[in-house]
């Protein structure tokens, strides 16, 4: 995981150094906060709520007046305690397409879509109740892995000389994963796959 962080630190550096360069890229930065508003997986605790933070940048080409499309990278930070898919971060990796809408003069409204990988590497080791007894406990390790990412979002760009600042409220899925076996090494069962559904709203910054 740090070879993948060390990648996103390095795309981010070219991106920027790129855009500064003179040429017609454009560098939108974003970060962002969730919220949890429906779960599909008994896994999932009942609340919802604050569910974490994310980073994202990404460098898109004009490929007409009101689209451009490109590349990014972030970073999604879950905080929420689930069952098997405990202290995630994933890092998508995502083609990227924004469409600007007719603007009004002082702001421009835009839909965005990101769609892609969302890389999660983490192991642990955890003990959960077996049988129908909740005392009766059995140590596992869990190997957690990502899967499809996708977030479609429709937010405002509110524009300045040469830049623009970005609101947006996005839906967000990141598809993971979960390998159970015992400490012997053990397989226990396959691989389950889980959707973390989202609400976030991002801030941004378009240069």
């Amino acid at each position: 995981m740090k070879t993948v962080y060390l990648s996103l630190l390095l795309l981010c550096i070219s991106l920027t150094t790129f855009a500064q360069s003179g040429n017609k890229i454009a560098i939108h930065v974003e970060g962002g906060v969730k919220y949890d508003f429906k779960f599909n997986s008994d896994d999932y605790t009942d609340d919802e709520g604050f569910s974490g933070a994310q980073f994202f940048i990404s460098g898109t080409y004009p490929l007409s007046k009101s689209l451009a499309g490109g590349i990014g990278a972030g970073l999604n930070i879950y905080t929420r305690y689930i069952p098997y898919f405990d202290g995630i971060t994933s890092v998508p990796i995502f083609a990227n397409i924004i469409y600007k809408l007719p603007d009004s003069g002082d702001f421009s409204p835009f839909v965005d879509l990101k769609m892609g990988y969302g890389i999660v590497s983490r192991s642990y080791d955890t003990s959960a109740a077996t049988g129908a007894n909740p005392n009766n406990d059995k140590d596992y390790h869990i190997k957690n892995s990502g899967g499809a990412y996708i977030s479609p979002s429709i937010g405002i760009l509110f524009p300045m000389k040469n830049t623009a600042f970005s609101l947006s409220l996005s839906y967000e899925v990141q598809v993971m994963k979960a390998k159970l076996s015992d400490m012997s090494g053990m397989k226990i069962s396959e691989q389950t796959k889980n959707h973390a559904e989202t609400l976030a709203l991002r801030i941004g910054y378009l240069f």
